[in-house]
């Protein structure tokens, strides 16, 4: 079994253990990092291939939600196109009657319809009732979040309401950066991926050839980030020190950087100052000039400043951040380090009109990220320090707060946490 196939047993049984605790319940909400989110997909996934063994029928979409008017009609849609197909192939000519399911109506949204759509598939093939039908719903794109909510909800109503228990509705979601937080019903559930693990033994796996320096060095970086995850920091810094002396030696420049800023970081973390500074000096040395890699190591640096050292010296690096990020360009970068600029200059004898300069240009260069990279910035952060300087009832607090509803959804002010990797750089 290689690492793969053993993550997907492990997700496998997880799964398992879930709907067996909870097999009445008809929405599970599985939170999780994006990448163990995109893990538990694959996983989806896999049982629509031939080498899955379940009796279960997985169905997985991707379909963007833009109206809750037809985004059950796609989903039902999708399913008669491929109900055709497996009829003209088989050639034995069942009629699935899916337009019925309007006769049915009663909802708000078009949630009914794949319910109802089943329920009728159920009756031509009795033994579908004995197995369970899993749909994750993943769409690529969300037009109105609180729409979508409604949705899933009436869509887990619907059911209830007609007895299916065999379907089960699936979503998931960032553990943190909620996308749906209005979902009435639905039980959640953390996935339990260990992502560093997993890439270290899938590295092991296809690292046949340790003659081979540059899978050696990966290999390095991926048992130092597992010992990282783990706050194992004195093994991770020997781990590092050995990948630098692997990357110097094949001359992998931006390697060695890369290296030495994952050390850096693991030493800031044990309070090793000097020698946390050392290796952000020797990194920014190597990085070279407008590169990504020079923008990342400008912004941990004046992160690893702003905590030890002072504000000015930080604010230069985070000046020369957005500099950086402006012409690679990186705008994810450019903004969280313009916010860190807008907070670093407010104090009492300048008041805040500098730092609104800075938050303006922030929500400016957020504006042009996609909508899911918005989330997962601290943009809500700073529109709600905008909101609160200009005042709630004023035109402006007014055209703020109707903007950032129409990215966030209503309650968009739950979502403004302070930056956990930079949670006050006032003090």
């Amino acid at each position: 079994m290689n690492p793969i196939q053993l993550e997907l047993f492990k997700i496998d049984k997880q799964w398992q253990q879930v709907i067996r605790k909870h097999s009445s319940e008809n929405l599970f909400i599985g939170l999780g990092e994006r990448h163990e989110v995109n893990l538990f997909e694959a996983y989806f996934k896999y049982q629509l291939t031939e080498e899955s063994k379940t009796n279960d029928m997985f169905l997985l979409h991707y379909q963007e939600f833009k109206s809750p008017d037809d985004y059950g009609k796609s989903l039902v849609k999708e399913w008669q196109e491929i109900f055709q197909l497996w009829q003209k192939d088989t050639g034995a000519g069942m009629i699935w009657d899916v337009d019925q399911a309007d006769r049915l109506k009663k909802y708000d949204t078009d949630a009914y319809l794949p319910i109802t759509a089943l329920a009728q598939l159920c009756k031509l093939y009795p033994e579908l009732k004995f197995k369970k039908i899993y749909i994750q719903l993943a769409p690529t794109t969300i037009h109105n979040i609180e729409a979508l909510s409604q949705w899933i909800n009436e869509c887990s109503s619907c059911i209830t309401a007609l007895q299916q228990d065999n379907i089960k509705l699936v979503y998931t979601d960032h553990h943190v950066h909620r996308t749906l937080k209005k979902l009435k019903q639905g039980t959640e559930f953390r996935l339990n991926i260990d992502v560093s693990q997993l890439m270290q033994n899938a590295a092991a796996h296809s690292n046949r050839d340790k003659s081979d320096p540059e899978s050696d060095y990966q290999q390095q970086i991926l048992v130092a980030s597992n010992y990282l995850s783990k706050g194992k920091h004195e093994q991770a810094n020997a781990v590092l020190e050995r990948a630098i002396m692997i990357a110097q030696k094949q001359g992998l420049h931006e390697a060695v950087v890369a290296a030495r800023i994952m050390l850096a970081q693991s030493l800031a973390v044990k309070n090793k100052k000097n020698e946390a500074r050392q290796q952000y000096e020797l990194a920014l040395a190597q990085a070279g000039e407008n590169t990504l890699l020079s923008a990342h190591i400008h912004m941990s640096y004046g992160s690893f400043l702003l905590a030890h050292s002072g504000k000015d010296e930080a604010k230069k690096y985070f000046e020369k951040a957005v500099k950086i990020a402006e012409i690679i360009p990186n705008d994810f970068i450019a903004m969280e380090c313009t916010r860190l600029l807008g907070q670093l200059s407010e104090n009492k004898l300048s008041g805040s009109a500098k730092a609104m300069e800075y938050y303006l240009k922030c929500l400016a260069i957020a504006k042009k990220m996609p909508l899911e990279k918005r989330r997962q910035s601290s943009m809500a952060y700073t529109a709600l320090i905008m909101l609160k300087k200009y005042g709630e009832e004023s035109p402006e607090g007014r055209k703020l707060d109707l903007e950032m509803q129409d990215d966030f959804g209503a309650d968009w002010k739950t979502a403004a946490d302070i930056p956990k990797n930079h949670a006050n750089p006032l003090s």
